[in-house]
């Protein structure tokens, strides 16, 4: 072949190659298309059963504003339009699974699809304090600083009609978001943690879930410390405290001995007369000696005596700096008679 006609081939050949590269592939838009991320956002993300939710679909490539949108529940159609980027579902019964599914389309023809999985739970999380309240107290025991705060998750997870057990359960427990590594684990449904601080609130938190993430809830409570404070009740001989009726201000006490007992709520104590429990019994005035058995009592003579009798107490903790609870009552004694209430220790 002449040297002409070979560079003329040659330079033809290099023309083409050049025309492929410089000209854009027929499946670009293809790729485009079909790599769209497509994805579901559930509000609330673990709903319980019957529970509303709210469902929205995303993309980062795709405007959904422009685009044809097709829902459906368990292959059921609920919603279909362009720009449908957000519906409302209604979570089945306890144990149930409900499949939601978002479709895009172009020219009816499906290029993308996102699915999430409808699982209600229940779960449950009780707490209160190791701090001291008396019998039959009607509410929970607060936390307050040095006290402990005891906590139990319980779940209601349903499988193929039967119960999860707990110890098929990770629960993962946090304190204001940070993981409470020692408490979290397989089938830990209860932890002790450390009360918050003194005028301080945080938010425990725990989360349960399956070790195959399809059964999953969470559960959180905003707790505040509180600062103990004593209440005065009459301890009547018979009957006992009176829980039922705590000291006002100021009270009227009858022509009788009466013996006071003191509760210290929400203190660090296992009861009134722990002994790390510092009470300063003073009556008007007058500093008053405790009963080394019982100092959490205070008794007063109040027979053939009138006038009033100012109670003044004040309650320490031994170790505790935290605990300062005043606390002051007035009596009056009805009675015709002129001299003092004799004033002791129970």
């Amino acid at each position: 072949m002449p040297v002409m006609a070979m560079r003329n081939a040659l330079l033809l050949c290099t023309l083409f190659c050049l025309a492929l590269m410089a000209a854009p592939p027929a499946y670009a838009q293809f790729d485009l298309i079909f790599g769209v991320d497509l994805a579901l956002e559930l509000t609330p993300a673990h709903p319980a059963p019957g529970e509303r939710l709210h469902a929205r679909a995303r993309s980062s490539l795709l405007d959904l504003s422009e685009t044809q949108l097709r829902w459906s529940a368990n292959g059921k159609p609920i919603a279909e339009g362009i720009g449908v980027t957000e519906v409302d579902v209604t979570a089945g019964a306890l144990g149930s699974e409900t499949q939601l599914t978002v479709t895009a389309l172009e020219n009816a023809l499906e290029f993308s699809s996102a699915e999430a999985t409808i699982a209600p739970v229940e779960l449950d999380l009780l707490w209160e304090a190791d701090s001291y309240v008396p019998p039959f107290y009607r509410g929970r025991a607060l936390p307050s600083a040095g006290t402990n705060l005891r906590l139990e998750a319980i779940p209601r997870f349903v499988r193929s009609g039967s119960s999860v057990p707990l110890r098929d359960i990770i629960f993962t427990w946090k304190r204001d978001g940070y993981v409470i590594a020692a408490a979290s684990g397989r089938g830990k449904s209860k932890a002790t943690v450390e009360s918050p601080p003194l005028f301080a609130s945080e938010t425990i938190s725990v989360e349960a879930k399956t070790s195959d993430g399809r059964l999953q809830g969470v559960a959180s409570a905003r707790i505040s410390s509180q600062e103990p404070h004593v209440a005065l009740y009459e301890n009547d001989p018979v009957f006992g405290i009176a829980y039922h009726r705590a000291l006002a201000r100021e009270n009227q006490i009858p022509e009788i001995e009466t013996t006071f007992a003191a509760v210290p709520y929400f203190a660090e104590a296992a009861s009134p007369d722990d002994t790390a429990l510092i009470y300063n019994w003073r009556v008007n005035d007058i500093g008053i000696a405790n009963d080394p058995e019982h100092p959490s009592g205070l008794t007063i003579n109040a027979s053939g005596s009138s006038g009033s009798a100012l109670i003044e107490l004040l309650l320490k903790h031994a170790t505790n700096l935290f605990i300062n609870a005043p606390g002051s009552w007035l009596v009056n004694f009805q009675s015709a008679g002129a001299q003092a209430p004799f004033v002791g220790s129970e």
